[in-house]
Order: C-alpha cells, then structure tokens, then sequence
C-alpha cells in the first residue's frame, strides 16, 4: 500500500473537503481538529489548586472565619481525584469533553455565549446548579472562581450544554425545510448570540477566549481579587514546610498570568463595537454594528491603567523576591539555563509592553477614530485626543508632581519600573509620529496627534530637568536627558523633506 498503509493515505475526502489532506494545517477551522481548550483547562486546574491550598486556611477577617472553617471540613470530606476534588474536576472534565463532542455534531466555537448573565447572577443561589451560566459549551470558557461577586460559589463550569447549543443543533440537524424559518427567527434571541473564531480578530469585545459575564470588567476584577489575594499568601499559606521555594516563583507567576488575562480582557474594550449578525427583516433585529458606550470603555481605560502601569499593581516586595528561586535539574533541560534570581525588570516590562501594544496599536487607534464618525455630534464618545493624553498622564504622572525632595538612586523620583514603561510610551508615540508609517489615511491625523503628544511630553520633561536638577537622582536625570533628546530628535525627523 502507499506509504506502508500510512492513516494519511487513507483519509476520506468527501467527509473533509476536495484536498484529502485539507485541514491538516494552515487553517483554524474546527474541521482539522485544532481545539485548544485543554491548554486553558491546564491553566484553570492550576489556579484551582492555588485555591484549593488555601480553603480554611487562617484569615484575620472575622466575618469570613466562620465561612473558612465550613470549607476546611468540606474539604477534609471532599473525595478526590489526583489530588482535586472529585465535585470539581469531574464536572470540568465532562464540560471539556462535551465541548468536543460538540464539535463533532458539527458545532464551531461560539465566543460570545460567556456575556449572558452577570457575575451576581451566575453567583446566585436561583442560579447555581439549575442551568448553565453561558448561552454555549462551545465556548473557552474560564472556571468560574468567585471571590465577593455573588451571594453563594457557583458552578465552576458548564452543568449541560446551552440553549444556543440546541438552537443549532436543531437547525443543522431538522429535515422539514418548512420548519427551518421558524428556527431562524430566534436568531435576535440574546441566549443565541454568536461569534466564532474569525471574529475574534474584530472589533467585538465580546468575542473573545477566556472573558466571562455579561459585564467582564466585573469578572476581570474579581480575578484581580484573586490574584492579590494569593499573592499575600504564597510565602505564609501556599509555600507548605518542606515545599521548594521554587513553588513561590510558581504561585507568583500563575497570579501574574491571571493579571495578564485580565487586563489583555479589558484592553480590547478600546474602539470595541458589538457586532450582530441579524439579517434585515429579522424578528427583533439588531443594528449589525454598535459602538462600545464611552462609560464602558473609560471604565476599561482606567482599569488597564491600574492594573499594568502602577508598581503596585504587581505586588512585588524584595521578601517575595528572595524566595523566588529556581530548581535546576538535568531532567528539565530548560531549568539549568533559567536564571536563578527572577528577571523581575524583563517580566514586568513584558507585561507593560503587552498592555501599552494593547492600547495604542495601530488597530486599536484606527477604531476609536472611525467609531467618532459613526456617532452624532451630541453623542458622547472616546476620541483619540482624549486616549492618548489619558495614557500620557498616566504614565508620566510623575512630572505632574513636582517633589521638592532630594533623590537618589537608592530612592529614584521615578521608578525603575516606570522607567521601562515610559521608555515603551515614548517609543509606541515616535513610531506613531513618523511621516512613513504607512500611507492610510486614517494614521495621517494620529501621526499629528502623536507629535503634539510628543511636544507636551517635552514641555513636561525640560522644566523638571531645569528646575529639580540638583535633586534628581542619576537614574531619573539620565532617563528623562535621554527622553528629551530622543523627543526632539523626532520631531526635527518628521519635517526632514527628502530632496529629489
């Protein structure tokens, strides 16, 4: 046989499409098997087993004493499996199957079924264990982890499959056409919105992986509870006696992950519009488009901003920093050449990066000011002005707050990790300023608005050199020369008309 009998050579193409071997790569469709929910499970069950650590563990929180003492001898009960509860991991695992199973009925990925119900609603005692907190088990969904957004712990996962699920299945599967446009006529139905895998790469923040509750900025900073939560906790409760330290630049780096989804979440709010894929004529059709409210994404603004350029959003003290360690083993190839210390600086400024490359992409901009042409005059909108200056403010905050006291590099005006995310800002507006960035029409006024951020980036920088020279510590002096320099530098280059 061809190739010894290979299973390759013996695919059937009409059950696949007209190349046999379609789908095998270069493609996200469902129809070649990439589905990579099980890599976000592996995520989940290990920010379950942070949790679980810490079920009952002390609390200074009288008003919660009592509610820990419950968990810990629920947890003294709890079967378990691999060291999981068996009421956690049995239902997650029979949700993951039943997420593939439906692939194979012919369901893709529906990616805004998580924006259903809100958090209170999916943690509410009507709710918990009578139906499913989402519209689809198509979904990426996030184990539901509460802390203080609900009256009770919900289900953690999908207790069955969504009404969205047998919407479609019904459709696909119904032989009498006459009955297809009865079907079809729910279509406007808000537990059978819809978005797939395509539409992840637009401009609904809805249609996203890992996002959750019809609000998710109320899950995004449930999570962020979470993660500082932990954090307080890896030296004295989560690092057990006998454990590796090494577990502590673990549990660090799960909290940090969590961030990063979280802010990666809100991000995408900025110059977000709601898609809908109603068809005219439809019962109850909605508008195919509908800009994000100005509120929602203000809200989103200020979160990101919180949450990835404050030092403090990381929780970060030189005691953590001491006991995270690493253990090399010939085994693990890629422990004996990771760095013994934290690369704290690398880390976080990854993570600045992320966030700013969030914000001020070119995509992103684009959006923010199209959508300003989509709404009337007297419509309150995001504009592109305000973006920029928001993230100017909030990233050079320091100069706005002149201090009298004498630095020095023990004790820096500006931080070393405000340093990098300066230095990225600084960079994202040179680029953006640049006359050959690209030839669309729509970058021509946000290459303008990036040089006026420049120039009163430099008006800021200049003064606090002048006036607090002498009290400036190395670090910051030398930061702030080099800013200017670059700043003019840049501004010179964008009148520079090439002769011909």
């Amino acid at each position: 046989m061809p190739y010894g009998g290979h299973p390759i050579t013996l695919v059937r193409p009409e059950l696949i499409g007209d190349d046999e071997y379609d789908g095998l790569a270069g493609t996200m469709c469902q129809r070649n098997g990439l589905c990579t929910l099980e890599w976000g499970r592996a995520f989940d069950v290990a920010l379950f087993r942070m949790q679980w650590a810490l079920a009952g563990e002390e609390t200074e929180d009288k008003d919660k004493a009592e509610d820990s003492k419950k968990e810990e001898e629920k947890k003294d009960k709890e079967p378990m499996i691999d060291g999981m509860p068996e009421s956690f991991i049995g239902p997650l695992l029979a949700d993951l199957a039943c997420h593939e199973v439906g692939h194979t009925l012919g369901l893709r990925h529906n990616f805004k079924a998580s924006s259903l119900y809100t958090m209170a609603e999916i943690n509410s005692k009507t709710m918990k264990a009578a139906k499913p907190h989402a519209g689809s088990i198509m979904d990426y969904l996030p184990v539901n982890m509460n802390l203080e957004d609900g009256e009770v712990q919900g289900d953690y996962c999908m207790i069955s499959v969504g009404p969205y699920d047998v919407w479609a299945i019904e459709y696909g599967y119904t032989q009498d056409e006459k009955k297809l446009k009865d079907i079809l006529s729910r279509v406007a139905e808000p537990e059978l919105q819809y978005a797939t895998d395509e539409d992840t790469f637009g401009p609904d923040p809805l249609a996203r992986r890992y996002d959750f509750s019809k609000d998710p900025l109320d899950y995004a900073r449930n999570q962020m509870r979470i993660a500082k939560r932990n954090r307080a906790r890896i030296l004295g409760d989560l690092v057990k006696e006998g454990d590796s330290w090494a577990k502590a630049r673990r549990y660090y780096e799960l909290t940090l992950g969590l961030q990063m989804r979280s802010v990666g979440m809100m991000a995408n709010w900025l110059g977000g519009d709601f898609i809908h894929r109603d068809k005219k004529g439809d019962k109850n059709g909605r508008v195919p488009i509908e800009p994000v409210p100005a509120k929602q994404q203000r809200d989103a603004l200020a979160f990101v901003i919180e949450n990835a350029f404050l030092d403090q959003a990381y929780g970060l003290t030189a005691e953590l920093l001491i006991h995270m360690a690493e253990e090399k083993w010939w085994d693990d190839w890629s422990s004996v050449f990771a760095e013994s210390t934290w690369p704290v600086h690398d880390q976080i400024m990854g993570f600045q990066a992320y966030a700013m490359t969030m914000l001020m992409n070119p995509d992103t901009l684009r959006r923010i000011y199209d959508n300003e042409f989509l709404a009337t005059p007297q419509t309150d909108v995001v504009t592109l002005p305000e973006l920029l200056k928001t993230i100017r403010q909030a990233v050079w905050s320091e100069l706005d707050q002149p201090s009298s006291t004498k630095h020095d590099a023990r004790n820096p005006l500006i931080s070393s990790l405000r340093r990098n995310l300066q230095r990225e800002h600084l960079e994202r507006l040179i680029d953006l300023s640049r006359p050959d960035a690209t030839g669309s029409a729509v970058y021509k006024p946000i290459g303008t608005l990036a040089v006026e951020q420049l120039r009163q980036l430099k008006g800021k920088i200049d003064p606090t050199l002048g006036a607090s020279n002498d009290a400036l510590d190395p670090y910051t002096k030398a930061h702030l020369k080099d800013a200017s320099v670059q700043i003019q530098k840049a501004l010179d280059a964008h009148y520079v008309y090439q002769s011909l």
